[in-house]
């Protein structure tokens, strides 16, 4: 496999929306719209987008303590590029691009499934689920919330809480 063209990009500027919903077609099965990020990073082989990850600032209430972090989501590879890095080098560049940001950490919310992948990356669970607001309701979701330190003084299990506030929910 060649290597992948991997592409910042910042605040939704020059964002390809037509490829990644197509490729979250195909990797989740639907989007009919991008959620909104602060920063995202796409990879390409032979000119198509084949991987995406994105972040968004969020300010977290865990515990009665505010923390400000990066929250990951739409990390994915299409079916035909799966198995070969791809969203691993895609993490691993946010990681390395956001550590020279202000931020102590980033966290997100996968399926069990997912949960080897991101420990492989340093991620540890914080919290056996998540909860978001929708409206005004807060939804829980059973999903694993995982974090992961960009910064070497801060403890992420300074997070560890029965159900994760991940907050609003695009």
């Amino acid at each position: 496999m060649t290597d992948p063209d991997i592409q910042p990009i910042q605040d939704d500027s020059d964002v390809p929306t037509a490829e990644l919903l197509d490729l979250f077609r195909a990797a989740f099965g639907g989007a009919d719209t991008l959620c909104p990020a602060n920063q995202r990073w796409i990879a390409r082989l032979d000119g198509l987008v084949v991987s995406h990850v994105a972040v968004q600032r969020r300010w977290f209430l865990v515990n009665r303590v505010y923390h400000e972090g990066w929250f990951v989501g739409m990390v994915c590879t299409g079916p035909d590029q799966q198995h070969k890095g791809l969203a691993t080098q895609l993490v691993l560049r946010a990681h390395e691009d956001l550590g020279r940001e202000d931020l102590a950490f980033t966290a997100l919310n996968c399926g069990d499934g997912g949960v080897p992948f991101y420990e492989q990356l340093g991620y540890t669970c914080i919290s056996p689920r998540g909860t978001y607001l929708r409206g005004d309701r807060g939804i829980v979701d059973e999903d694993p919330a995982m974090a992961f330190s960009l910064n070497p003084d801060f403890d992420v299990q300074d997070l560890a809480c029965d159900s994760f506030p991940f907050g609003f929910d695009f």
